[in-house]
């Protein structure tokens, strides 16, 4: 399964070319190109909240240019049966395939660590690689938001090993790519329950030291201000909307449910891992979306931790499932102009966000039962291969 997984992924990756938002990555990268090529870095108001990634993503599109073939402007490329569409979709999927494996190999090894069962390990790998979900956004969509999921989870990674101070440091680099991770943070820093202050102070400075040495690096750059930093979102129209329904002139619904789950997250659970912490911060993020909810390729930030979930809780397999069904089914990923299909589009979006909100309920019910089952906290007992703690 694994090696038909990763051929599968392979053939799409070669065989689909450039659409989307590829043909805006590639154009971001040759922007960036510019700038390097002359010693200086891309200004923020040029690139906006995309800079980091597209300055990774720039040595892959200089190899591009440098290939002994024709090169077109870019906006001829999309869906064209050319040897430029193709190689430039190969060379600029190359580093989300290679985060897509890295990551299936992060989810083995953490969730052997937290059980040490190797079944429950080839769950949570098969889980994300076979994932027809995952396969379409990172090898036929090529999205770039693979790359920082993959940070994240190794954020997770090395948070359960206690290697705090690291953590902190691939969470803020997962953050300086995409901003989910910052919203994440908080969730990660109350769940990594240090026994001491030095390693809560670790995690913070880990976390602290690459967004003070980015914002320190643009402004002696010339790159930006802090006042440009700030202002960042405002110009970000789609950051505002994912930002959800305004509940007044002032307040997004979005950051009021984040504070309602962070506080049940540390008010009320009893039974925790820092992948639960994560899970639930990503799914408040994107239940909280609603009506904008974001494109299918941001619930690529859930799909590792769902895999890790539903191999440490084989009964969830079915919420799994039905949540990856309705997130394929709207938007479809596979574009049919039947008007059936389209009248269906609403339904498929009221799963999808039942399907989110279905799995955020039931991790919190879990780590909150004992409490609704009349149990005081002393006489609970934690499962070891279930939840990944110590006896």
């Amino acid at each position: 399964m694994l090696t038909l997984a990763i051929i599968t992924k392979l053939l799409v990756m070669g065989l689909v070319t450039p659409w989307g938002d590829l043909i805006n990555w590639s154009a971001g990268a040759s922007n960036v190109l510019g700038y390097l090529s002359v010693g200086r870095y891309p200004p923020i108001s040029v690139t906006g909240v995309y800079g980091p990634l597209e300055v990774m993503l720039a040595p892959f599109f200089w190899v591009w240019t440098k290939l002994p073939i024709n090169h077109p402007p870019l906006t001829s490329l999309p869906l064209t049966n050319s040897t430029p569409a193709f190689s430039l979709s190969i060379l600029m999927k190359l580093p989300s395939f290679v985060a897509d494996m890295a990551t299936g190999g992060l989810l083995y090894k953490l969730v052997r660590q937290m059980t040490n069962s190797e079944r429950k390990s080839q769950i949570a790998l098969l889980s994300w690689y076979c994932n027809p979900f995952n396969i379409y956004w990172i090898e036929a969509f090529g999205a770039m938001d693979a790359i920082p999921t993959f940070i994240l989870v190794l954020a997770i990674v090395l948070g359960m090993k206690r290697r705090w101070f690291s953590c902190g440091i691939c969470a803020a680099i997962a953050g300086i790519l995409r901003i989910f991770p910052l919203l994440v943070f908080p969730f990660l820093f109350a769940q990594s329950k240090a026994k001491s202050w030095r390693e809560y102070a670790l995690l913070l400075s880990g976390f602290l030291l690459p967004l003070v040495c980015a914002i320190t690096a643009m402004y002696k750059s010339g790159a930006g201000t802090l006042s440009m930093i700030a202002s960042l979102p405002q110009g970000e129209y789609w950051l505002l909307d994912f930002l959800g329904v305004n509940l007044n002139q002032y307040v997004k619904l979005t950051p009021v449910l984040l504070v309602v789950q962070f506080f049940i997250t540390i008010y009320y659970w009893r039974r925790s891992t820092l992948v639960q912490g994560a899970t639930v911060a990503l799914l408040t993020l994107f239940v909280g979306a609603l009506p904008y909810g974001g494109y299918g390729y941001h619930f690529l930030w859930v799909s590792p931790l769902l895999s890790a979930c539903v191999s440490l809780n084989f009964d969830e397999l079915w919420v799994f499932i039905f949540t990856f069904v309705t997130a394929s089914l709207y938007p479809p990923m596979i574009f049919i102009p039947l008007p059936s299909l389209s009248a269906l589009e609403p339904l498929f979006a009221g799963a999808f966000f039942a399907a989110k909100a279905t799995y955020l309920a039931k991790i919190n019910v879990e780590n909150i039962r004992p409490i609704l089952n009349g149990k005081s906290p002393e006489h609970i007992q934690y499962s070891s291969v279930r939840h990944g703690l110590k006896e």
